[in-house]
């Protein structure tokens, strides 16, 4: 089931009371959601791959803004069980503060809220590709263009469309990835 499978990847990558809080959240309306969705969207330019970034942002905002318990998972994205974003591992963690960590990660990142996928890169990645590709096929084809994030519980999504949760960043994580954005800002407002 997959409640279990987020269930041990929280409580392994973050802690027992974050699951806590996250399981207990009811949504009563998508309105708190869909309002820092959008604001989120406005604010990161889209960018093919910065499905961490966005996701860390969305999680931040929801907390901050709304209270909102929202988990940034990692997983792999599957279409039609072929795998267009394999997770391998998790991000790696600095080992000092001020750190700059510059790998590469081939997986992919959404935000679970409620038991809610939210999703605000998937349609940005699949719309930037400029070859035929299956994900972008699919978003196509199921979807239609001009979208901006996929809002949707697991058992709603298109058949072929599946999120596998591998890992959750850590409140540590999703600053340190914060911070590597605001860095990459002033540094582009710099040049």
């Amino acid at each position: 089931m997959r409640d279990q499978v987020i269930k041990k990847i929280v409580h392994r990558d973050i802690s027992i009371e974050a699951y806590d809080e996250y399981s207990s959240f009811t949504l009563s309306s998508p309105a708190a959601i869909t309002e820092v969705v959008r604001n989120t969207l406005a604010s990161v330019p889209p960018v093919f791959g910065s499905c961490v970034m966005i996701s860390a942002g969305l999680v931040a905002a929801l907390r901050a803004i709304h209270s909102i318990p929202a988990i940034a998972m990692l997983g792999d994205l599957l279409i039609e069980d072929v795998p267009v974003f394999k997770c391998t591992g998790n991000l790696p963690m600095p080992r000092y503060d001020g750190e700059v960590i510059e790998a590469s990660w081939d997986g992919h990142c959404w935000v679970e809220v409620a038991g809610m996928i939210c999703d605000l890169s998937v349609f940005r990645s699949a719309y930037a590709i400029q070859r035929p590709s299956l994900l972008k096929t699919f978003i196509l084809e199921q979807f239609g263009t001009g979208k901006g994030a996929l809002l949707s519980y697991p058992e709603q999504l298109p058949q072929g469309m599946e999120f596998v949760p591998k890992h959750a960043l850590s409140d540590f994580q999703i600053r340190c990835v914060l911070e590597g954005l605001s860095r990459q800002k002033a540094g582009k407002s710099n040049q």
